[in-house]
Formats: structure tokens, sequence, C-alpha cells
């Protein structure tokens, strides 16, 4: 089940609105897999929905009447796959914690406290926007737990990244271990990249992070990490640290631009070849 959350600023009007519109839209084309939701980035807990948007969603058949405003909060998004928003403003404050690929913008304005001809036009924007918000949560692979079904996946992954790949024993000793933290990113059944991690006293060390090579350049390995950081603090992890070559460039930029910094080195820490390893850690906590 795929899970798509439409944004704007109150969760009173656009928001809702869209989120009518779409579970409208997946019932009629006979789609069930696919969960819709709606929220604000600066909504005040169970504001009504504007009567504006109710009465042009009556229009259609469609009822949104009992809907109440709620604020994304960080459960939200952990759980959501693709963010709509209605405005660029708020895909800025998404993306601070989401990458581009799981976030959309419809570019509609907003008809708060105007008149019902703009909520009309408004509803006609998201009504011709939905076909392509269908496409793009169709393609948008997921993250989710790693279970028992994804361990050969993994281990073949593994041995396509690294020098010492992880065996299917070991990751299967994973599932049962209290501090591990792994997390699949597929599509449609396909494994396209994975990170592992363990949680040991509020300290938070990545183990491993890998992306299938013809999946690389497209963000996934940025989603991953900002997916364990997320989960991180919602632990209320102090940090969350690693080790990486210090010949692995790609790697070093994906860590830097998530935020990590620099903070060591430990010599000759990798084998096959042998490597000194640059240690990086992002605090999520005051120092």
């Amino acid at each position: 089940m795929k899970k798509v959350m439409f944004v704007c600023s109150g969760n009173t009007c656009r928001s809702p609105m869209a989120e009518g519109l779409f579970k409208k839209y997946l019932e009629d084309n006979a789609i069930t897999d696919i969960e819709v939701s709606s929220a604000g980035i600066s909504a005040f807990p169970g504001d009504e929905v504007s009567i504006n948007s109710v009465l042009a969603l009556k229009e259609r058949g469609i009822d949104i009447s009992n809907h109440r405003a709620r604020p994304i909060n960080p459960e939200m998004l952990l759980e959501t796959d693709l963010f709509v928003c209605m405005s660029d403003s708020h895909a800025a404050v998404l993306s601070r914690f989401c990458t581009e690929s799981n976030i959309m913008v419809l570019g509609v304005n907003d008809p708060y406290m105007q008149g019902i001809e703009v909520y009309e036009k408004c509803c006609r924007q998201i009504e011709s926007a939905l076909p392509k918000v269908l496409e793009a949560i169709e393609k948008l692979p997921v993250i989710r737990a790693m279970t028992s079904e994804d361990i050969k996946s993994v281990a073949e992954l593994e041995k396509e990244c690294f020098s010492k790949p992880w065996s299917e024993k070991s990751l299967s000793e994973e599932l049962i271990n209290s501090t591990a933290r792994f997390y699949t990113l597929s599509n449609n059944g396909e494994l396209m990249g994975y990170i592992g991690a363990n949680n040991i006293c509020d300290e938070v060390y990545i183990t491993n992070v890998a992306v299938g090579e013809k999946y690389r350049n497209n963000g996934y390995g940025v989603r991953l990490v900002k997916y364990l950081i997320l989960q991180s603090a919602l632990e209320n992890a102090d940090f969350v640290t690693l080790e990486v070559r210090k010949s692995n460039g790609p790697a070093i930029r994906l860590y830097e631009k998530c935020g990590f910094e620099k903070v060591g080195e430990r010599k000759n820490f990798y084998s096959n070849p042998t490597e000194d390893a640059l240690l990086y850690t992002l605090y999520l906590k005051e120092r």
C-alpha cells in the first residue's frame, strides 16, 4: 500500500479538496492500493474545512464536511511515500526532511476568504493534475523495514556493491537484533537500495548504505539516509555516525549533503584494498 499526502498551509481549503478529489478519482478507476490523506504545514488541529471547499466538492458528489485540519508531524514524514504540495513554499519546508523525488508541486493558489468561483477554479486545477499524481505515486519506490523476504535480494545487492559483502546469515541475524534499523527501497517488488544501522544507547551507527548500479544518481541514497536520520530523531538519538572510504567521493558527497560533518580518520580501517576511513557524524542534539 503506497501512501500519498496532499499538503497546503492550514489544511482547510486546498489539501482537503485535493484529498477528496483524488479518493474519488481512485474509486472511479477501481484503484485500491493507494492510501490518501492531507495535512497542513501550519495547520491548527481541529479547524473545520472551509464552507466553500465543501460546496465546491458537493457539486461533484463528494462530501468533505467532516474533515478537520491536522498539522504534519514526524510520523507522517516517515510513513508517506509522496507529498503533493499546493505551492513551492510547502515543498521548501518538506525538502528539509525529504528528497525531491517524493515531493510534487501542483501550483494551486490559496482561495482562502475568496468566493466560490475561486474554489471552483482550484478544483479544476487539482482535477487536471490527478492523472500525473497517480503516475508519480505508481512509479515511486517506497521505503519499508527489511523483512525475511528481502534477505536474498539484499545479500545480492551487497555482493554488487562491496568487496566484503554481508552474508544472508548476517543479514538475517539483524532481523532479531533489537538495536538494528534496516530499511529497503523498492518498487513493485524490485529491490533498488537499502540502509542498515544500529541504535545503541541512543547512538546510531550506519553499517550499510547501498543502491543498485542502475538506480544510482536518482537521489535514492539521499532518501534512504534522510529516512534513517528522521527515524533516529524520532527515537531521540544523540547522533548518527558512520565510516566511509577516503577515496569514496560519491558517498562522501551524499553524507555531506545530508548534513554529516567529518570528525576524524581511522588508519587502515578497510581491506581489499587497504585504505583509511573517514569518520562522519550528524549530531541530532546540541552538544
